[in-house]
């Protein structure tokens, strides 16, 4: 009879028989606030601040019940859904703060954003904001200026 409702209510009705334990997803309207505060605050450090909340923010996706988990490498998590994905708004804030940072000519501040940027959404579903990263470094590298020492000559000082 076990087997027979098993079959029928196929995987949904296994996956309640196992108690889940994942955390519950992350409530995106907070979220989306605190990026929406990110585009207009000029604060650099509440700027901070903010790209350390989304940095802390998992977006992982569900888990599969421990029994798929047997077929290895077949069986994935499923991405959570979500309107707003909280990943792109992280590093589009991250990408602001460096910005700010560097209009404000905090450039070791806001290279170390950018140098955030390059290593934390490295995967290639952010491609546009390590590209966005890469040009606005290159950027940052141009305009420091160069240090021209003076040592006068002691055979000419004489």
């Amino acid at each position: 009879m076990c087997l027979l409702i098993i079959l029928l209510s196929g995987c949904h009705g296994v996956s309640l028989l196992e108690g889940t334990t994942a955390e519950p997803p992350s409530p995106i309207m907070p979220l989306w606030e605190s990026y929406q505060h990110c585009l207009a605050a000029t604060d650099p450090t509440e700027l901070v601040l903010i790209v350390e909340r989304f940095e802390r923010v998992v977006s992982e996706g569900a888990e599969p019940p421990s029994w798929m988990k047997a077929w290895g490498h077949h069986v994935a998590n499923q991405p959570r859904r979500m309107s707003v994905d909280p990943q792109a708004l992280g590093a589009a804030c991250t990408l602001r703060a460096a910005g700010v940072m560097a209009e404000a000519e905090f450039m070791p501040e806001a290279r170390a954003l950018y140098q955030r940027v390059l290593a934390r959404y490295s995967n290639r579903e952010w491609a546009y904001y390590v590209d966005q990263a890469k040009a606005a470094l290159a950027g940052l590298q141009d305009s420091t200026p160069a240090v021209v020492a003076f040592r006068p000559d002691p055979l000419l000082s004489r």
